[in-house]
């Protein structure tokens, strides 16, 4: 005998949602910040930086591919529809994904043949990509 679906499990895939979602944002941000100050110090060959950014692109873009696979999991309608009980739209998985999508996309695509080149990158990641809210400096 299966143990059902409850509403129970239906919160813990949508806390799973949030915990990626957020997480993936603060990843972008923090990793950015990281990559730019390595850059700046020269302290890691561009080869091996360069390197960090492609492997962080691809796991990005994984992690982004979760929700869609959801979307098409026939319980998604009560996933979203929990979601919408605590005054969330679905219009706000969009809106947060396209930043997300397109910074994992860049990313990957992006010229890191030079410290200048990383630099850059990483500015555009942390204009485009701001610090998720938090109740406690993390």
């Amino acid at each position: 005998m299966a143990v059902p679906v409850t509403q129970i499990g239906i919160l813990r895939v949508l806390l799973q949602v949030q915990s990626n979602l957020s997480g993936l944002q603060k990843n972008m941000r923090d990793n950015a910040q990281t990559w730019r100050t390595s850059a700046l110090a020269q302290s890691i060959p561009i080869a091996t930086l360069a390197g960090f950014m492609n492997s962080a692109a691809a796991a990005y873009q994984a992690r982004l591919g979760w929700l869609p696979v959801l979307q098409v999991n026939p319980e998604w309608p009560r996933i979203r529809d929990l979601y919408i009980t605590i005054g969330g739209t679905v219009q706000e998985f969009n809106d947060m994904l396209t930043p997300l999508n397109a910074v994992a996309d860049q990313l990957g695509l992006a010229p890191k043949a030079s410290y200048a080149e990383i630099i850059s990158v990483c500015d555009q990641i942390i204009a485009a990509i701001n610090a998720p809210l938090t109740l406690w400096p993390e």
